[in-house]
C-alpha cells in the first residue's frame, strides 16, 4: 500500500483504489474536497484540531461530534496517509498564524516606546 488508500480488508469499489494503485485524479479531488468541508465544519464551530483531540476543551478536538458526517466521508475518501499529513498540517498552519500575529503584536508594541 504505497499511497494509504484502501486496504487488504476492504470490498472493492470504485471510490477506492486498488491496494498499492495511485489514486485517480479524481479520487484526488474527491478527497481534497471532503477534506474542505471537513474543516470547514470545524472552523464554522471553532475547533482547532481535527478528530476528538485528547485535551479538555472544545477547541482542542470535535468531542461532540458536530462534524461526524464531514469527518466520515473525509475518511472515506482520503488515505490513512494522506489525511494524517492534512490534520498535522491544519494544527501548524494554527500555530504560524498564531506566532505571526504574536510577532505583529510586540513589533507594535516596540515602535510605541
Amino acid at each position: 500500500m504505497v499511497f494509504g488508500f484502501g486496504s487488504s480488508s476492504s470490498s472493492s469499489s470504485s471510490s477506492k483504489p486498488a491496494d498499492g494503485a495511485p489514486p485517480t485524479r479524481q479520487e484526488r479531488q474527491r478527497c481534497w474536497t471532503t477534506r474542505d468541508a471537513y474543516y470547514a465544519c470545524l472552523d464554522k464551530h471553532d475547533i482547532m484540531s481535527a478528530g476528538e483531540g485528547d485535551g479538555a476543551g472544545a477547541a482542542l478536538g470535535d468531542k461532540e461530534g458536530v462534524c461526524a458526517d464531514f469527518r466520515k466521508a473525509y475518511e472515506s475518501s482520503c488515505g490513512k496517509s494522506w489525511i494524517d499529513y492534512f490534520n498535522k498540517r491544519r494544527i501548524l498552519e494554527f500555530r504560524q498564524a498564531k506566532t505571526l500575529a504574536e510577532a505583529a503584536r510586540q513589533r507594535e508594541e516596540a515602535a510605541r516606546r
